[in-house]
């Protein structure tokens, strides 16, 4: 037989076969040979359960406390003391509305709360919802509690201080009493360089530009000074 009759002969046979194979259709392992098994990649194992965040409640009273000590040498002088204020729930606006209940203007009506400024190491306390324990955080042993901390005030256009409000029995032997308002007053006051160091911290802090705030409180002593010769 020719290789020409050959190929007919198979290629015909191959056309009788049907093209898919059939569902029922299996294999002769001892005609193909043995496969590779083939199994399933590895599973990963389950992500861990994040740990609930529990928060911690307090018992009544067992809240951390300090005392603050409130102090400003000029305009008002006044000096006074929140006796045992919870770190974690005192504010800076418990601050300011301390501070603005011994206060008043000159015309002896209540000091706006906008222009008491909170000073923590001669710097402005940004915010007013912020609590003692977020000022105090890089400082453990205060936060310890049973300490004192001492916070400036700086009050724009001036004020003079009036009576504390009454307090409880309880408290007064804790609270030291207000000093009376001592100093110098009215024109006496801007030859203070005191004066001055309080406008420039104002100009500052509104500006946000210390080179700026410096040049405008020199150039106001400056207008202020020519107005007296």
């Amino acid at each position: 037989m020719s290789e020409l009759s050959f190929t007919k002969t198979f290629l015909s046979t191959l056309d009788s076969r049907p093209i898919k194979l059939r569902a029922d259709h299996v294999f002769d392992p001892e005609q193909i040979g043995l496969r590779m098994p083939y199994t399933l990649p590895r599973l990963q194992a389950p992500h861990p359960e994040m740990p609930k965040k529990v928060k911690h409640t307090l018992a009544p009273g067992s809240s951390k406390s300090i005392n603050v000590n409130i102090k400003s040498a000029r305009n008002p002088a006044l000096e006074f003391t929140i006796p045992n204020a919870p770190l974690s729930t005192t504010t800076m606006q418990d601050v300011r509305d301390a501070v603005g209940g011994r206060v008043s203007d000159a015309q002896g009506n209540q000091v706006p709360l906008d222009k008491i400024k909170i000073l923590y190491r001669r710097k402005p306390v940004t915010g007013t919802g912020k609590t003692l324990a977020e000022i105090l955080a890089d400082e453990p042993e205060m936060l310890a509690g049973g300490k004192a901390v001492e916070f400036g005030i700086m009050i724009i256009g001036g004020a003079q201080a009036i009576d504390a409000p009454a307090q409880p029995e309880s408290a007064k032997d804790d609270v030291s009493p207000p000093k009376a308002a001592v100093g110098p007053s009215g024109a006496e006051v801007l030859q203070t360089e005191a004066f001055w160091n309080d406008l420039e911290g104002y100009l500052e802090q509104r500006l946000k530009d210390t080179d700026e705030a410096k040049h405008l409180q020199a150039l106001f002593k400056s207008a202020w000074s020519s107005s007296r010769s």
